[in-house]
Protein backbone atom coordinates (compact mmCIF):
# COMPACT_ATOMS: atom_id res chain seq x y z
CA UNK A 1 0.00 0.00 0.00
CA UNK A 2 2.66 2.38 0.98
CA UNK A 3 4.65 1.74 -2.54
CA UNK A 4 1.36 2.51 -4.64
CA UNK A 5 1.40 5.74 -2.90
CA UNK A 6 4.67 6.58 -3.64
CA UNK A 7 4.22 5.57 -7.06
CA UNK A 8 1.38 8.00 -7.91
CA UNK A 9 3.81 11.04 -7.80
CA UNK A 10 6.51 9.41 -9.20
CA UNK A 11 4.05 8.79 -12.68
CA UNK A 12 2.73 12.46 -12.15
CA UNK A 13 6.05 13.76 -12.31
CA UNK A 14 7.24 11.45 -15.42
CA UNK A 15 4.30 12.64 -17.96
CA UNK A 16 4.96 15.91 -16.37
CA UNK A 17 8.41 15.61 -17.47
CA UNK A 18 7.50 14.13 -20.38
CA UNK A 19 4.85 16.76 -20.76
CA UNK A 20 8.01 19.66 -20.35
CA UNK A 21 10.37 17.87 -22.57
CA UNK A 22 7.78 18.31 -25.60
CA UNK A 23 7.04 21.92 -24.75
CA UNK A 24 10.66 22.33 -24.69
CA UNK A 25 10.89 20.86 -28.23
CA UNK A 26 8.03 22.12 -29.38
CA UNK A 27 8.37 25.73 -29.16
CA UNK A 28 11.63 26.11 -30.49
CA UNK A 29 10.68 23.87 -33.27
CA UNK A 30 7.20 26.46 -34.01
CA UNK A 31 9.81 29.33 -33.98
CA UNK A 32 11.87 27.96 -36.64
CA UNK A 33 8.76 26.64 -39.01
CA UNK A 34 7.57 30.32 -38.59
CA UNK A 35 10.81 31.65 -39.04
CA UNK A 36 11.37 29.33 -42.37
CA UNK A 37 7.93 30.54 -43.53
CA UNK A 38 8.14 34.05 -43.22
CA UNK A 39 11.97 34.20 -44.99
CA UNK A 40 11.00 31.84 -47.72
CA UNK A 41 7.73 34.33 -48.49
CA UNK A 42 10.51 37.20 -48.19
CA UNK A 43 13.02 35.69 -50.53
CA UNK A 44 10.42 34.66 -52.82
CA UNK A 45 8.75 37.77 -53.08
CA UNK A 46 11.81 40.01 -53.57
CA UNK A 47 12.95 37.06 -56.29
CA UNK A 48 9.68 37.91 -58.11
CA UNK A 49 10.20 41.68 -57.60
CA UNK A 50 13.81 41.40 -59.46
CA UNK A 51 12.43 38.79 -61.89
CA UNK A 52 9.75 41.33 -62.84
CA UNK A 53 12.95 44.26 -63.27
CA UNK A 54 14.61 41.68 -65.39
CA UNK A 55 12.30 41.18 -67.67
CA UNK A 56 10.91 44.24 -68.51
CA UNK A 57 14.17 45.68 -69.20
CA UNK A 58 14.30 42.48 -71.47
CA UNK A 59 11.56 43.49 -72.97
CA UNK A 60 12.97 46.79 -73.88
CA UNK A 61 16.17 45.04 -75.41
CA UNK A 62 15.53 41.34 -76.27
CA UNK A 63 18.79 40.73 -78.01
CA UNK A 64 20.85 42.26 -76.16
CA UNK A 65 20.14 42.69 -72.74
CA UNK A 66 22.70 40.22 -71.90
CA UNK A 67 25.36 42.54 -72.10
CA UNK A 68 23.84 44.99 -70.22
CA UNK A 69 25.71 43.81 -66.94
CA UNK A 70 25.99 46.94 -65.41
CA UNK A 71 22.23 48.06 -65.83
CA UNK A 72 21.41 44.29 -64.19
CA UNK A 73 24.00 44.94 -61.44
CA UNK A 74 21.98 48.31 -60.67
CA UNK A 75 18.98 45.98 -60.58
CA UNK A 76 20.63 43.53 -58.33
CA UNK A 77 22.03 46.35 -55.74
CA UNK A 78 21.53 45.66 -52.30
CA UNK A 79 19.70 48.46 -50.82
CA UNK A 80 20.51 49.90 -47.33
CA UNK A 81 16.80 48.95 -45.65
CA UNK A 82 17.43 45.53 -46.28
CA UNK A 83 20.69 44.51 -44.63
CA UNK A 84 20.06 40.47 -44.79
CA UNK A 85 22.87 39.49 -47.39
CA UNK A 86 21.75 37.51 -50.17
CA UNK A 87 23.29 35.91 -53.02
CA UNK A 88 21.56 36.80 -57.06
CA UNK A 89 22.58 35.41 -59.91
CA UNK A 90 20.99 36.03 -63.66
CA UNK A 91 21.43 33.34 -65.69
CA UNK A 92 20.20 32.49 -69.20
CA UNK A 93 18.92 29.09 -70.93
CA UNK A 94 21.79 27.12 -71.44
CA UNK A 95 22.60 27.80 -67.30
CA UNK A 96 25.37 29.69 -68.13
CA UNK A 97 25.52 32.86 -65.61
CA UNK A 98 24.82 36.36 -66.96
CA UNK A 99 25.40 38.60 -63.95
CA UNK A 100 25.48 37.97 -60.27
CA UNK A 101 26.00 39.34 -57.02
CA UNK A 102 28.20 37.55 -54.05
CA UNK A 103 27.20 38.67 -50.63
CA UNK A 104 28.70 35.37 -49.43
CA UNK A 105 25.69 34.10 -47.61
CA UNK A 106 26.55 31.95 -44.37
CA UNK A 107 25.73 28.09 -44.49
CA UNK A 108 23.09 26.65 -44.53
CA UNK A 109 21.23 28.74 -47.32
CA UNK A 110 17.50 28.97 -48.71
CA UNK A 111 17.32 29.39 -52.38
CA UNK A 112 14.18 30.46 -54.54
CA UNK A 113 14.34 31.11 -58.31
CA UNK A 114 12.14 32.77 -60.77
CA UNK A 115 11.83 32.72 -64.56
CA UNK A 116 12.82 35.67 -66.89
CA UNK A 117 10.69 36.36 -69.61
CA UNK A 118 10.61 37.76 -73.20
CA UNK A 119 6.59 38.70 -74.90
CA UNK A 120 6.10 35.39 -72.36
CA UNK A 121 8.50 33.29 -74.03
CA UNK A 122 10.69 31.88 -71.21
CA UNK A 123 14.69 33.15 -72.04
CA UNK A 124 16.43 32.83 -68.45
CA UNK A 125 15.72 32.87 -65.25
CA UNK A 126 16.66 34.46 -61.73
CA UNK A 127 18.19 32.37 -58.49
CA UNK A 128 18.02 34.49 -54.81
CA UNK A 129 19.88 32.93 -52.18
CA UNK A 130 19.64 33.74 -48.39
CA UNK A 131 21.50 32.06 -45.18
CA UNK A 132 19.17 30.36 -42.78
CA UNK A 133 22.08 30.80 -39.90
CA UNK A 134 20.63 34.19 -38.05
CA UNK A 135 17.07 31.51 -38.13
CA UNK A 136 19.24 28.56 -36.53
CA UNK A 137 20.88 30.96 -33.89
CA UNK A 138 18.07 32.59 -32.70
CA UNK A 139 15.63 29.20 -32.52
CA UNK A 140 18.92 27.72 -30.29
CA UNK A 141 18.63 30.34 -28.37
CA UNK A 142 14.80 30.67 -27.59
CA UNK A 143 15.29 26.81 -27.22
CA UNK A 144 17.94 27.43 -24.20
CA UNK A 145 15.88 30.29 -22.71
CA UNK A 146 12.81 27.79 -22.93
CA UNK A 147 14.78 24.78 -21.23
CA UNK A 148 15.64 27.30 -18.73
CA UNK A 149 12.41 28.30 -18.03
CA UNK A 150 11.01 24.92 -17.80
CA UNK A 151 13.70 23.71 -15.42
CA UNK A 152 12.92 25.92 -13.54
CA UNK A 153 8.87 25.71 -13.41
CA UNK A 154 9.74 21.55 -13.35
CA UNK A 155 11.57 22.00 -9.93
CA UNK A 156 9.06 24.45 -8.04
CA UNK A 157 6.40 22.28 -9.76
CA UNK A 158 8.26 19.07 -8.34
CA UNK A 159 9.24 21.31 -5.20
CA UNK A 160 5.87 22.29 -3.85
CA UNK A 161 3.02 20.95 -5.30
CA UNK A 162 4.82 17.45 -5.67
CA UNK A 163 6.00 17.65 -2.46
CA UNK A 164 2.36 18.34 -0.73
CA UNK A 165 0.69 15.63 -2.68
CA UNK A 166 3.62 13.05 -1.95
CA UNK A 167 2.93 14.09 2.25
CA UNK A 168 -0.71 14.03 1.38
CA UNK A 169 -0.17 10.27 -0.15
CA UNK A 170 2.51 9.43 2.85
CA UNK A 171 -0.31 10.55 5.10
CA UNK A 172 -2.90 8.77 3.79
CA UNK A 173 -1.07 5.58 3.11
CA UNK A 174 0.21 5.58 6.84
CA UNK A 175 -3.74 6.01 7.99
CA UNK A 176 -4.63 3.02 5.45
CA UNK A 177 -1.88 1.01 7.02
CA UNK A 178 -2.93 1.90 10.40
CA UNK A 179 -6.71 1.26 9.72
CA UNK A 180 -5.95 -1.96 8.33
CA UNK A 181 -3.53 -2.78 11.07
CA UNK A 182 -6.55 -2.15 13.24
CA UNK A 183 -9.58 -3.81 11.24
CA UNK A 184 -7.12 -6.74 11.21
CA UNK A 185 -6.36 -6.80 14.87
CA UNK A 186 -9.72 -6.55 16.45
CA UNK A 187 -11.39 -9.64 17.91
CA UNK A 188 -14.95 -9.00 16.13
CA UNK A 189 -15.18 -10.89 12.08
CA UNK A 190 -15.39 -7.81 9.84
CA UNK A 191 -16.93 -8.00 6.00
CA UNK A 192 -17.23 -4.64 3.86
CA UNK A 193 -19.22 -4.21 0.56
CA UNK A 194 -20.01 -2.19 -1.89
CA UNK A 195 -23.36 -0.50 -2.81
CA UNK A 196 -23.82 -3.74 -5.41
CA UNK A 197 -23.00 -6.36 -1.86
CA UNK A 198 -19.98 -7.50 -3.13
CA UNK A 199 -17.26 -7.88 -0.66
CA UNK A 200 -14.40 -5.23 -0.46
CA UNK A 201 -12.76 -6.62 2.61
CA UNK A 202 -12.51 -9.53 5.04
CA UNK A 203 -10.83 -9.28 7.69
CA UNK A 204 -8.54 -12.27 9.48
CA UNK A 205 -11.63 -13.11 12.04
CA UNK A 206 -14.01 -13.15 9.54
CA UNK A 207 -11.89 -15.74 7.50
CA UNK A 208 -11.23 -17.64 10.09
CA UNK A 209 -15.31 -17.65 11.57
CA UNK A 210 -16.20 -18.34 7.68
CA UNK A 211 -14.12 -20.56 6.22
CA UNK A 212 -13.43 -17.34 3.10
CA UNK A 213 -9.95 -16.16 3.05
CA UNK A 214 -9.65 -12.28 1.70
CA UNK A 215 -9.06 -13.81 -1.83
CA UNK A 216 -11.66 -16.01 -2.15
CA UNK A 217 -14.42 -13.42 -0.77
CA UNK A 218 -13.52 -10.25 -2.68
CA UNK A 219 -15.59 -9.50 -5.33
CA UNK A 220 -18.83 -12.14 -4.57
CA UNK A 221 -22.01 -11.12 -3.07
CA UNK A 222 -21.94 -10.76 0.70
CA UNK A 223 -24.80 -13.66 0.97
CA UNK A 224 -22.25 -16.18 -0.74
CA UNK A 225 -20.27 -15.76 2.14
CA UNK A 226 -21.97 -14.79 4.64
CA UNK A 227 -25.14 -17.29 5.24
CA UNK A 228 -26.49 -17.14 8.71
CA UNK A 229 -29.26 -19.36 9.69
CA UNK A 230 -30.55 -17.09 12.56
CA UNK A 231 -27.76 -17.04 15.18
CA UNK A 232 -26.16 -19.97 13.36
CA UNK A 233 -23.66 -20.07 11.13
CA UNK A 234 -22.01 -22.83 9.17
CA UNK A 235 -18.68 -22.22 7.53
CA UNK A 236 -17.57 -23.53 4.60
CA UNK A 237 -15.94 -26.77 6.15
CA UNK A 238 -19.53 -27.41 7.89
CA UNK A 239 -19.19 -26.51 11.30
CA UNK A 240 -21.81 -24.66 13.06
CA UNK A 241 -20.64 -21.96 15.07
CA UNK A 242 -23.10 -19.27 17.34
CA UNK A 243 -22.95 -15.73 16.41
CA UNK A 244 -23.61 -11.79 17.00
CA UNK A 245 -23.97 -10.01 14.14
CA UNK A 246 -24.68 -6.19 12.91
CA UNK A 247 -25.22 -4.11 9.86
CA UNK A 248 -24.16 -1.27 9.29
CA UNK A 249 -24.38 1.15 6.43
CA UNK A 250 -20.99 3.42 5.53
CA UNK A 251 -22.04 6.93 4.14
CA UNK A 252 -20.25 9.57 2.58
CA UNK A 253 -19.95 13.53 2.39
CA UNK A 254 -23.40 14.02 1.35
CA UNK A 255 -25.21 10.69 3.47
CA UNK A 256 -25.26 8.81 0.61
CA UNK A 257 -24.84 5.15 1.02
CA UNK A 258 -21.93 4.14 -0.62
CA UNK A 259 -21.56 0.16 1.46
CA UNK A 260 -22.07 -1.73 4.24
CA UNK A 261 -19.73 -3.33 7.16
CA UNK A 262 -20.88 -6.41 8.89
CA UNK A 263 -19.46 -7.06 12.28
CA UNK A 264 -19.82 -10.20 13.78
CA UNK A 265 -18.74 -12.17 16.24
CA UNK A 266 -18.37 -16.30 17.60
CA UNK A 267 -20.03 -16.56 20.69
CA UNK A 268 -20.16 -20.51 20.44
CA UNK A 269 -17.53 -20.76 23.47
CA UNK A 270 -19.58 -18.41 25.01
CA UNK A 271 -23.08 -19.66 25.41
CA UNK A 272 -21.27 -23.22 25.98
CA UNK A 273 -19.55 -21.32 28.95
CA UNK A 274 -23.14 -19.71 29.95
CA UNK A 275 -24.80 -23.49 29.67
CA UNK A 276 -22.40 -24.57 31.59
CA UNK A 277 -22.84 -22.97 34.55
CA UNK A 278 -26.74 -23.01 34.04
CA UNK A 279 -25.95 -26.94 33.88
CA UNK A 280 -23.74 -26.63 36.94
CA UNK A 281 -25.98 -24.62 38.73
CA UNK A 282 -29.08 -26.67 38.02
CA UNK A 283 -26.59 -30.02 39.04
CA UNK A 284 -25.82 -28.29 42.06
CA UNK A 285 -29.64 -27.48 43.22
CA UNK A 286 -30.53 -31.30 42.24
CA UNK A 287 -27.56 -32.59 43.93
CA UNK A 288 -28.51 -31.27 47.25
CA UNK A 289 -32.46 -32.06 47.11
CA UNK A 290 -31.26 -35.47 46.02
CA UNK A 291 -28.72 -35.79 48.64
CA UNK A 292 -31.23 -34.77 51.10
CA UNK A 293 -33.82 -37.51 49.28
CA UNK A 294 -31.24 -40.26 50.10
CA UNK A 295 -30.55 -39.60 53.43
CA UNK A 296 -34.30 -39.83 54.09
CA UNK A 297 -34.49 -42.97 52.40
CA UNK A 298 -31.65 -44.65 53.96
CA UNK A 299 -32.75 -44.75 57.36
CA UNK A 300 -36.10 -46.56 56.38
CA UNK A 301 -34.58 -48.69 54.28
CA UNK A 302 -32.06 -50.26 56.98
CA UNK A 303 -35.77 -50.87 58.49
CA UNK A 304 -36.17 -52.73 55.72
CA UNK A 305 -33.13 -54.78 55.61
CA UNK A 306 -33.14 -55.44 58.97
CA UNK A 307 -37.11 -56.82 58.97
CA UNK A 308 -36.10 -59.09 56.11
CA UNK A 309 -33.63 -60.68 57.89
CA UNK A 310 -35.63 -61.17 60.97
CA UNK A 311 -38.20 -62.64 58.62
CA UNK A 312 -35.58 -64.66 56.92
CA UNK A 313 -33.86 -65.99 60.41
CA UNK A 314 -37.79 -66.55 61.48
CA UNK A 315 -38.90 -68.49 58.83
CA UNK A 316 -35.46 -70.45 58.54
CA UNK A 317 -36.12 -71.41 62.38
CA UNK A 318 -39.42 -72.67 61.90
CA UNK A 319 -40.10 -76.21 61.34
CA UNK A 320 -43.67 -76.21 61.04
CA UNK A 321 -44.07 -74.69 57.71
CA UNK A 322 -44.75 -76.94 54.56
CA UNK A 323 -41.73 -76.70 51.86
CA UNK A 324 -43.85 -75.74 49.22
CA UNK A 325 -44.84 -72.05 51.31
CA UNK A 326 -41.43 -72.04 52.66
CA UNK A 327 -40.32 -71.98 49.25
CA UNK A 328 -42.84 -69.50 48.08
CA UNK A 329 -41.47 -67.04 51.26
CA UNK A 330 -37.53 -67.76 50.09
CA UNK A 331 -38.59 -66.39 46.80
CA UNK A 332 -40.48 -63.46 48.40
CA UNK A 333 -37.24 -62.49 50.64
CA UNK A 334 -35.01 -63.29 47.89
CA UNK A 335 -36.88 -60.59 45.64
CA UNK A 336 -37.39 -58.18 48.61
CA UNK A 337 -33.65 -58.38 49.33
CA UNK A 338 -33.03 -57.48 45.25
CA UNK A 339 -35.40 -54.35 45.21
CA UNK A 340 -33.72 -53.43 49.02
CA UNK A 341 -30.02 -54.08 47.13
CA UNK A 342 -30.66 -52.15 43.90
CA UNK A 343 -32.51 -48.98 46.14
CA UNK A 344 -29.15 -48.96 48.34
CA UNK A 345 -27.08 -48.93 45.22
CA UNK A 346 -29.30 -45.93 43.86
CA UNK A 347 -28.57 -44.24 47.29
CA UNK A 348 -25.02 -44.93 47.80
CA UNK A 349 -24.83 -43.15 44.05
CA UNK A 350 -26.47 -40.30 44.80
CA UNK A 351 -25.21 -39.72 47.45
CA UNK A 352 -21.92 -40.03 45.83
CA UNK A 353 -23.18 -37.77 43.21
CA UNK A 354 -24.20 -35.29 46.07
CA UNK A 355 -21.12 -35.44 47.82
CA UNK A 356 -18.33 -36.13 45.38
CA UNK A 357 -14.88 -36.84 46.56
CA UNK A 358 -12.18 -34.64 45.20
CA UNK A 359 -9.88 -36.14 42.33
CA UNK A 360 -6.58 -37.45 43.76
CA UNK A 361 -4.37 -36.29 40.69
CA UNK A 362 -1.15 -37.89 40.04
CA UNK A 363 0.77 -37.93 36.82
CA UNK A 364 -0.32 -41.33 34.77
CA UNK A 365 -0.55 -42.87 30.95
CA UNK A 366 -3.87 -42.66 30.22
CA UNK A 367 -3.39 -44.94 27.74
CA UNK A 368 -2.45 -47.85 30.49
CA UNK A 369 -6.03 -46.32 32.23
CA UNK A 370 -7.93 -47.16 29.12
CA UNK A 371 -6.19 -50.81 28.77
CA UNK A 372 -7.30 -51.05 32.25
CA UNK A 373 -11.06 -49.87 31.94
CA UNK A 374 -11.70 -52.18 28.88
CA UNK A 375 -9.84 -55.40 30.63
CA UNK A 376 -12.61 -55.00 33.52
CA UNK A 377 -14.94 -54.68 30.46
CA UNK A 378 -14.10 -57.84 28.56
CA UNK A 379 -15.73 -60.29 30.16
CA UNK A 380 -19.31 -58.03 29.49
CA UNK A 381 -17.60 -57.80 25.88
CA UNK A 382 -17.38 -61.34 24.90
CA UNK A 383 -20.81 -62.42 26.78
CA UNK A 384 -22.80 -60.16 24.45
CA UNK A 385 -20.34 -60.56 21.67
CA UNK A 386 -18.98 -57.11 21.00
CA UNK A 387 -15.49 -56.58 19.53
CA UNK A 388 -13.50 -53.91 20.83
CA UNK A 389 -11.50 -52.02 18.98
CA UNK A 390 -8.20 -49.34 20.21
CA UNK A 391 -6.52 -46.32 18.21
CA UNK A 392 -4.59 -45.21 21.12
CA UNK A 393 -1.77 -42.38 20.31
CA UNK A 394 1.88 -44.01 20.88
CA UNK A 395 3.29 -40.51 21.96
CA UNK A 396 0.05 -39.44 24.25
CA UNK A 397 1.32 -36.92 26.70
CA UNK A 398 1.12 -37.80 29.84
CA UNK A 399 -1.44 -35.79 32.36
CA UNK A 400 -2.88 -35.23 36.25
CA UNK A 401 -5.52 -37.49 36.76
CA UNK A 402 -7.44 -39.15 39.18
CA UNK A 403 -6.70 -43.02 37.58
CA UNK A 404 -9.40 -44.38 39.90
CA UNK A 405 -12.37 -41.83 38.46
CA UNK A 406 -11.35 -41.70 35.16
CA UNK A 407 -11.33 -45.64 34.77
CA UNK A 408 -14.69 -45.02 36.52
CA UNK A 409 -15.86 -42.86 33.69
CA UNK A 410 -14.65 -45.42 31.18
CA UNK A 411 -15.98 -48.60 32.49
CA UNK A 412 -18.94 -46.81 32.88
CA UNK A 413 -19.39 -45.17 29.28
CA UNK A 414 -18.40 -49.45 27.84
CA UNK A 415 -21.11 -50.63 29.84
CA UNK A 416 -23.38 -48.27 28.18
CA UNK A 417 -22.58 -48.90 24.69
CA UNK A 418 -22.94 -52.32 25.22
CA UNK A 419 -26.85 -52.12 26.99
CA UNK A 420 -27.31 -49.71 23.91
CA UNK A 421 -26.24 -52.51 21.25
CA UNK A 422 -28.87 -54.88 23.03
CA UNK A 423 -30.99 -55.99 20.20
CA UNK A 424 -29.50 -54.78 17.64
CA UNK A 425 -28.56 -56.72 14.42
CA UNK A 426 -25.56 -57.20 12.54
CA UNK A 427 -21.79 -56.61 13.63
CA UNK A 428 -21.14 -54.86 17.32
CA UNK A 429 -18.08 -52.89 17.67
CA UNK A 430 -16.81 -50.62 20.12
CA UNK A 431 -14.00 -48.08 19.64
CA UNK A 432 -11.96 -46.32 22.22
CA UNK A 433 -9.29 -43.97 20.63
CA UNK A 434 -6.72 -41.57 22.56
CA UNK A 435 -5.23 -38.45 20.49
CA UNK A 436 -3.90 -35.05 21.36
CA UNK A 437 -5.32 -32.19 19.75
CA UNK A 438 -5.04 -28.31 20.30
CA UNK A 439 -2.87 -29.11 23.51
CA UNK A 440 -5.35 -31.26 24.70
CA UNK A 441 -5.57 -35.07 25.34
CA UNK A 442 -9.26 -36.13 23.46
CA UNK A 443 -10.66 -39.79 24.89
CA UNK A 444 -13.64 -40.92 22.29
CA UNK A 445 -15.44 -44.07 23.16
CA UNK A 446 -17.63 -44.80 20.01
CA UNK A 447 -20.26 -47.97 19.52
CA UNK A 448 -22.26 -49.01 16.38
CA UNK A 449 -25.73 -48.79 18.31
CA UNK A 450 -28.54 -46.49 17.92
CA UNK A 451 -27.33 -43.35 19.37
CA UNK A 452 -28.28 -40.32 20.75
CA UNK A 453 -30.86 -38.29 19.25
CA UNK A 454 -29.64 -34.66 18.73
CA UNK A 455 -32.96 -33.90 20.71
CA UNK A 456 -31.66 -35.52 23.76
CA UNK A 457 -27.82 -34.68 23.89
CA UNK A 458 -28.21 -32.21 25.71
CA UNK A 459 -29.99 -34.04 28.59
CA UNK A 460 -27.87 -36.88 28.41
CA UNK A 461 -26.27 -35.77 31.23
CA UNK A 462 -28.83 -34.52 33.74
CA UNK A 463 -29.17 -36.46 36.87
CA UNK A 464 -31.93 -38.81 36.69
CA UNK A 465 -32.82 -38.74 32.74
CA UNK A 466 -32.39 -42.16 31.37
CA UNK A 467 -33.93 -43.78 27.93
CA UNK A 468 -34.24 -47.31 29.82
CA UNK A 469 -36.21 -48.82 31.44
CA UNK A 470 -34.15 -49.97 34.19
CA UNK A 471 -31.86 -47.45 34.66
CA UNK A 472 -31.49 -44.79 37.17
CA UNK A 473 -29.96 -41.69 34.94
CA UNK A 474 -26.93 -41.11 37.25
CA UNK A 475 -24.39 -43.09 35.62
CA UNK A 476 -23.60 -40.04 33.03
CA UNK A 477 -24.34 -37.66 35.23
CA UNK A 478 -21.94 -38.77 37.65
CA UNK A 479 -19.26 -39.62 35.08
CA UNK A 480 -19.27 -35.72 33.54
CA UNK A 481 -19.25 -34.55 36.95
CA UNK A 482 -16.06 -36.22 37.20
CA UNK A 483 -14.68 -35.15 34.02
CA UNK A 484 -15.25 -31.61 34.98
CA UNK A 485 -13.83 -31.69 38.34
CA UNK A 486 -11.02 -32.34 36.65
CA UNK A 487 -11.19 -29.14 34.43
CA UNK A 488 -12.06 -31.14 31.43
CA UNK A 489 -15.27 -31.47 29.18
CA UNK A 490 -17.55 -34.39 27.74
CA UNK A 491 -20.23 -34.29 24.99
CA UNK A 492 -21.84 -37.06 23.01
CA UNK A 493 -22.00 -36.92 19.19
CA UNK A 494 -22.06 -39.29 16.54
CA UNK A 495 -19.58 -42.18 15.71
CA UNK A 496 -18.65 -43.36 12.24
CA UNK A 497 -21.07 -46.19 12.47
CA UNK A 498 -24.33 -44.00 13.23
CA UNK A 499 -24.05 -44.62 17.36
CA UNK A 500 -23.45 -42.61 20.20
CA UNK A 501 -19.62 -41.02 20.84
CA UNK A 502 -18.80 -40.04 24.04
CA UNK A 503 -15.55 -37.31 23.64
CA UNK A 504 -13.68 -36.48 26.84
CA UNK A 505 -11.42 -33.67 26.77
CA UNK A 506 -8.47 -33.05 29.37
CA UNK A 507 -5.80 -30.59 29.83
CA UNK A 508 -2.31 -31.23 29.42
CA UNK A 509 -0.69 -30.77 32.99
CA UNK A 510 2.52 -32.49 33.26
CA UNK A 511 3.92 -32.82 36.55
CA UNK A 512 6.75 -30.20 37.44
CA UNK A 513 10.48 -31.06 37.63
CA UNK A 514 11.99 -29.95 40.92
CA UNK A 515 15.14 -27.73 39.60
Amino acid sequence: MKDTGQDIPRRIEGVAGVLMLILVLALPALYFANGWGLQSEHLRTKTEIHAEQVSSMINRNPDMWKYETIRLEGMLANRQEDPDAESVRILDLEGNIVTQRMERPGWPRMTRSHPLMDSGVIVGSLEESASLLPLIVKTTVLAMIGTGIILLLFHLFRRYPMSALRNALDMLSREKVRATVTLQSIGDGVISADPEGRVLIVNRMAERITGWTQAEAAGKFIGEVFQPDGNLLVDRKGTSRKIEAGTSPVLDENGRTVGTVLVFRDVTEKAQTEAAMVNAQKLESLGVLAGGIAHEIRNPLSSVNISISSIERTCGASAGLEPEIKEKIDRILEQMKSAAAKMGLVVRRVMDYSKPFPPRKETVDLNRVIEEAIRLSLSTLRKREIAILKDLAPDLAACRVDAQMIEQVLVNLITNACQAMEGTEGAKFIEIASAVQDGRIVLRVSDSGPGVPPSLREKVFDPFFTTRKEGSGIGLSFSHRIVVDHCGSMRVDTSRWGGAEFRIELPVERESVPA
